[in-house]
């Protein structure tokens, strides 16, 4: 296999809301156009998960309300 469609493989990574927030401030201090397509990046995959997560919460605590 060559290195060149090696880096085209797709990788994916697990960081909580928490280390992912710390990872784009760090971004975030770096000169923004050698950040700003990471810092997309990491927007555009974490924010529709973290969407989920928070509507499943929210219906989790609702079940939990109702059931009392």
């Amino acid at each position: 296999m060559s290195k060149e469609m090696l880096d085209d493989f797709n990788v994916t990574l697990e960081f909580s809301v928490k280390e992912i927030n710390a990872l784009l401030n760090v971004l975030a201090q770096s000169p923004f156009i050698q950040v700003a397509g990471f810092i997309n990046a990491i927007q555009a995959q974490a924010v529709p998960q973290i969407e989920q997560a928070r509507t499943n919460l929210e219906a989790l605590e609702k079940a939990t309300k109702d059931e009392s």
